[in-house]
């Protein structure tokens, strides 16, 4: 069964790959990044496994993901330190966790992100329908260390994996479709 499932992935990935040109899955990933850093951004891909490969290197510190299989919508473009802690949640989620909690069970991967890194995320259920979500990367800090609460809030800011290397503040809820729980993938 395992072996169907990760063979249906990999068509799935394969799929999508086949159905847009290299151009046209840049052009997509970094719709979540500003304007001034786009044309300046790494463009990367996932297999399967979660391993990154590179469509476009790029010149300055951002790296820019298209849109992969799962339901909805969603790019994000993030820090280069922040590699690591994205490469890890993919090969975690490869290997079969399927929600934050048990992604960071063990408390997050051994990173070294930099405290004050961007995330941008462009995130719904269809692209047209899709958010802006900004976030700063605080590596490992708590609601004591910040004065923000670490629990989801629907406006203002709050501190989202608190404790861990992919610490970060959010500006409100988590994007639209982005699932507690990643039944499929």
């Amino acid at each position: 069964m395992r072996s169907l499932v990760i063979a249906a992935a990999l068509l799935a990935v394969a799929a999508v790959a086949a159905a847009q040109s290299v151009e046209e899955q840049i052009a997509q990933a970094v719709l979540a990044a500003p304007e001034p850093l786009r044309a300046g951004a790494t463009v990367i891909v996932r297999g399967a496994d979660g391993a990154p490969s590179v469509l476009r290197q790029g010149t300055n510190e951002l790296v820019c993901e298209p849109d992969g299989p799962a339901r909805g919508f969603a790019v994000e473009c993030y820090h280069a330190s922040f590699q690591d802690v994205m490469d890890w949640m993919r090969r975690r989620m490869a290997e079969g966790a399927r929600s934050f909690t048990e992604l960071f069970a063990g408390g997050g991967p051994d990173a070294d992100v930099s405290t004050g890194a961007m995330q941008y995320a462009l995130v719904g259920p269809t692209l047209e329908e899709a958010e802006l979500h900004i976030s700063i990367n605080l590596p490992h800090a708590t609601g004591a260390s910040t004065g923000l609460p670490t629990e989801e809030r629907l406006e203002g800011p709050w501190l989202m994996w608190a404790g861990t290397s992919a610490a970060h503040v959010m500006f409100g809820e988590i994007p639209p479709g982005i699932p507690a729980e990643y039944p499929g993938e």
